[in-house]
């Protein structure tokens, strides 16, 4: 995708008024939404809000079925965000944030798939309302295995039907594509997935997006030492994204896991390459962080060791891009991973 037209670019240049797709008022749609609406808890319900973001920053995300898979109710709701934003003239729009790192797990991953030679098995752990099977076109020679509570499972299944029985251009990119019901928390998260089709002695992308800081520090340390474990048995990337300590403040009842400094944190897991990129650097940008004074732009001109804004005094919230990589018989260090 060409980014270099994207300067200045935010949801409410492309789109003033939202409009919705009609199949998100189809009554199956709708009891599916019920559902989200009335029994889903934060966790699982921030899988629709990502996918309303992709939704409404489709100008630079090619994602068809976002739509659906985000729903009436939360489309609404960050478009009001961003309408808010857009009229108050704010320097940072609502889910740019998420736009960056929804182009930079794209391109990180089709960077990947290009080192293994295109074949490999893509694992997403938290997969949510992700349809990147569906929408990357890099992933056609890949196994891709979507790991989430059954529920959520059901009812983006469910979605999709719903969205592909009703559009005819729609249809899996992926080689192949595999729910695993489970929760990543658990002790047999490697177990499901060897059931479901997973060979760890194959060449693998693991992707942690928008979902590690909700866990707990051990169980986020088990996650990624289950991930560091196959670099011993075949070429690993893990694809992630961390908050640091001051990130996790802004609510603590919901992001536990923080670690400011993951670039040394992999290493000592077993990872041989890692690089870190912050929303704003050349890799992490796709020109919609043109304003010098936007936050993610001062941050970067801070060290990452200053924990408040010698500005204002704020706390240096922080997200973190990491790509961190490792294979039989390398030895640790902390050189980039090649583009």
């Amino acid at each position: 995708m060409d980014h270099s037209k994207q300067e200045n670019a935010s949801p409410e240049d492309q789109e003033l008024e939202l409009k919705l797709p009609h199949l998100l008022f189809t009554r199956t749609v709708r009891e599916l939404y019920a559902k989200i609406v009335n029994e889903w808890n934060s966790l699982k319900k921030s899988a629709c809000q990502t996918a309303a973001g992709r939704a409404l920053w489709k100008h630079v995300i090619h994602d068809p079925l976002a739509d659906v898979l985000a729903g009436e109710t939360f489309l609404r709701n960050f478009h009001e965000k961003i309408k808010k934003d857009h009229h108050n003239n704010a320097r940072e729009i609502s889910g740019v944030i998420l736009a960056v790192r929804t182009l930079w797990f794209d391109s990180k991953i089709e960077a990947a798939l290009d080192s293994f030679g295109g074949a490999a098995q893509v694992v997403l752990l938290g997969a949510g309302m992700d349809a990147r099977a569906y929408r990357l076109s890099c992933l056609k020679e890949s196994d891709v295995f979507e790991v989430d509570f059954p529920e959520v499972l059901q009812v983006k299944a469910a979605l999709l039907q719903a969205a592909l029985e009703s559009t005819e251009h729609l249809r899996l990119m992926a080689k192949s594509i595999t729910r695993v019901a489970a929760d990543i928390r658990d002790n047999d998260l490697l177990e499901k997935l060897q059931i479901s089709g997973f060979v760890p002695e194959k060449n693998t992308v693991w992707i942690l997006e928008g979902i590690i800081y909700y866990l707990s520090n051990s169980q986020a340390m088990q996650v990624l030492k289950i991930i560091a474990d196959k670099c011993t048995l075949s070429h690993t990337v893990l694809l992630a994204d961390f908050m640091n300590k001051a990130s996790t403040t802004l609510s603590s009842s919901t992001f536990h896991f923080y670690s400011d400094w993951p670039d040394n944190l992999l290493p000592s897991l077993g990872f041989s390459h890692v690089k870190l990129s912050q929303i704003g650097d050349p890799d992490a940008n796709f020109g919609l962080m043109h304003d010098p004074l936007n936050l993610f732009n001062k941050l970067r001109s801070l060290p990452r060791s200053v924990e408040t804004h010698p500005d204002d005094g704020t706390p240096c919230c922080r997200l973190y891009l990491v790509q961190a990589s490792g294979s039989p018989n390398q030895t640790i260090s902390m050189s980039t991973i090649p583009m």
